[in-house]
């Protein structure tokens, strides 16, 4: 079968390693095009692939025939890229922060809607284990109803290039919190309605935050705690998920479940009165409690996903819809910026 033929616009970080060698890699891809102003990276990625390279995504598209366009820009240009290689007919794979206002994210989702086109967003945690292994648990019923979630994505490391400025779109909300809601806003069940967040800079040489704290909540009314920070030299486990029945820690290699079965508590009733014996009311749990392995994902990774969707149909992984969703929440978190 003739291979899909790809441009690239963007040959930093992102673009070479995130997308141009993996896509390298695919029989079914071919890299045609590449587009990138500064001329070194240009003449790398035509020896390295043997494809024409341009200055700028314009003349890419009017002078290449790529059918998939990877924009991979600094996230200012993400909607603009976007936009442009919609317009032009192509379907577009498009790094995260998708758009950095909600008005651009969305009218995206419409632009590729309208030309029946593919726009897949690189939320490329949606394809590895962990995320597939915390919707099996809440599935499978054994933690009872969701209530509560906590995340704590933290480390400590100082930064000092363009993402740690504002005016770039920098900071840890568009890096890194990006990846968490798009893990955590499809376990949530429903929208989320109500934002509080802190941000701050802490440590890095920019202006952008470099410590974020967050608290969502549901219209459902399930709540979530988000730290998603590289100023915490010690934290806790990264995924926590509450329910009615039980708990679930992970640090995303092993997890831990600790539930009652169904039915395991008798029935109670309020005491209106004197406690009886001057005591705590206490019960003995029939607690069950299980270690449990993070297997690999079920699924296809994500530049084969965006294949097998051109060439057979399949349903994405990453819907263009729940990636402008992130950037819905991410930018009521935003908001709190001093």
């Amino acid at each position: 079968m003739k291979p899909i033929t790809v441009g690239i616009v963007g040959l930093g970080r992102a673009g070479w390693s995130l997308h141009m060698e993996p896509i390298i890699e695919i029989p079914g891809f071919k890299i045609v095009s590449v587009a990138d102003p500064l001329e070194e990276r240009c003449q790398e990625a035509a020896e390295r692939t043997g494809c024409k390279a341009f200055s700028c995504t314009r003349e890419l598209l009017e002078r290449s025939e790529a059918e998939l366009v990877v924009v991979a820009s600094p996230s200012l240009s993400h909607h603009t890229d976007a936009a442009q290689v919609l317009a032009a007919g192509r379907h577009c794979i498009c790094e995260k922060p998708m758009a950095l206002e909600t008005d651009e994210a969305f009218a995206l989702v419409a632009a590729a809607r309208e030309r029946r086109l593919g726009l897949f967003v690189h939320h490329t945690y949606l394809h590895r284990p962990q995320y597939h292994h915390m919707r099996a648990v809440l599935e499978s019923g054994v933690l009872g109803e969701l209530f509560a979630a906590r995340v704590c994505w933290a480390g400590f490391n100082r930064r000092w290039d363009w993402q740690t400025l504002r005016k770039n779109g920098g900071g840890q909300m568009n890096n890194i919190g990006s990846h968490v809601l798009s893990i955590l806003l499809p376990l949530l069940g429903s929208r989320v309605t109500d934002v509080f967040a802190d941000l701050r800079n802490v440590k890095d040489a920019g202006d952008a935050e470099d410590h974020v704290e967050a608290f969502l909540r549901t219209e459902t009314g399930v709540t979530a705690s988000i730290v998603v920070s590289t100023a915490m030299a010690l934290s806790g486990p990264r995924w926590a998920l509450h329910g009615t029945r039980g708990a679930f820690l992970s640090d995303e290699k092993s997890s831990t479940i600790k539930c009652f079965e169904p039915g395991a508590l008798a029935d109670v009733s309020v005491i209106d009165a004197a406690a009886p014996g001057r005591q705590y009311m206490s019960e003995n749990i029939p607690w069950r409690e299980t270690a449990v392995e993070v297997a690999p994902a079920p699924v296809a990774g994500f530049h084969q996903n965006v294949l097998d969707c051109l060439l057979s149909g399949v349903e994405p992984i990453v819907t263009p819809e729940s990636a402008a969703e992130v950037v819905r929440v991410t930018n009521r978190i935003l908001s709190f910026r001093k």
